[in-house]
């Protein structure tokens, strides 16, 4: 159990800035604008984790053939995907984990249609191991939320006095309230920078959530923009330590 939860923090840790693909709801017709990653950078993330071979997809696909207002043939195809994750073991591919999801997608080209059916499908079944979950947690990044939604009540906190330190020490994080609003909400990249820096300190991803959840009462996802900026700093100073002491004070002590 411990070894698939550090396979499931390695699958769902954040992706750059340069995965993220963002399109216009009045350019593709849907009416409305959407955030996800880019499929290419799921299949990678599949490759350094689990290893070249060590994950299959099984898909089916369907096409409907019908004509848009404007008489032009159009194509609807329909992709049932399954995604295998798992090793091989004496010539035998031995599955620990198994998603399934569907996609759909249509165009004016055939190939065009079954080609974004099954990238469709593909990120459902990859965020159900956790990759590129965040484009459907909505946390992708905070201007994603609708103006009047950005602060999430449940993870407001109550301002709490700062923590002293020794002069010579960076400072500690500090609880502050999240309730102004979420407009200040820190950005995927700050975000990004968070767990690499927990990473490089040896911090598992659930022990980095609950140091910032004692710190902050909130998970990583909802903190403030000048939270994120001070967890930052402290991270990479080295002031929070994986076993949550403040490292700084006691060399200081």
């Amino acid at each position: 159990m411990d070894d698939r939860k550090k396979l499931y923090a390695l699958l769902s840790a954040p992706f750059p800035p340069e995965a993220i693909e963002r399109t216009q709801g009045s350019v593709t017709g849907k009416g409305y604008d959407t955030a996800g990653v880019r499929a290419q950078y799921l299949i990678n993330r599949l490759n350094e984790v689990l290893g070249v071979g060590c994950f299959r997809i099984h898909r089916t696909v369907s096409v409907k053939q019908s004509t848009s207002p404007k008489g032009r043939t159009i194509y609807e195809a329909i992709v049932d995907m399954t995604l295998e994750i798992g090793c091989w073991e004496n010539g035998q591919f031995v599955v620990i984990g198994e998603a399934l999801a569907d996609g759909g997608h249509t165009a004016f080209i055939e190939c065009d249609a079954k080609k974004g059916a099954t990238t469709n499908a593909l990120k459902r079944a990859c965020a159900q191991f956790g990759i590129g979950k965040a484009a459907w947690e909505g946390t992708l990044d905070d201007d994603n939320a609708p103006l009047d939604d950005r602060s999430d009540p449940t993870h407001a906190t109550h301002p709490a006095p700062p923590v002293q330190h020794p002069a010579a020490a960076p400072p500690m994080p500090t609880r502050a309230s999240n309730a102004s609003g979420g407009r200040n909400r820190l950005t995927s990249k700050q975000l990004g920078a968070i767990f690499a820096a927990a990473r490089k300190l040896g911090f598992e991803q659930a022990a980095l959530r609950a140091q910032v959840k004692l710190l902050y009462g909130a998970m990583p996802e909802f903190l403030t923009s000048q939270q994120a900026s001070e967890l930052i700093t402290s991270l990479n100073s080295g002031a929070i330590k994986p076993n949550g002491h403040d490292h700084s004070a006691e060399k200081a002590g």
